[in-house]
């Protein structure tokens, strides 16, 4: 169940990305540019994304990952 483990790692990846970026937007460690927090904003969405895709489609990777064939 490696792949299963490391999925699992990529996902609490994700999560705790995405939890620090937003308590940095909330609570900036310092002063951010326009372009900046609107880089920021971008790169939370495109995580944010990642994370609803990875959630949908987890279950049919899995299952595909662990049916037998033998092609």
């Amino acid at each position: 169940m490696v792949k299963e483990k490391r999925m699992k790692n990529f996902k609490d990846l994700l999560e705790e990305t995405l939890t620090e970026n937003k308590v940095e937007a909330l609570v900036p460690s310092r002063e951010y540019s326009e372009d900046e927090r609107i880089y920021m904003q971008g790169y939370n969405d495109a995580l944010q994304h990642m994370l609803e895709d990875f959630n949908a489609e987890y279950s049919e990777f899995m299952k595909n990952t662990y049916t037998a064939s033998l092609n």
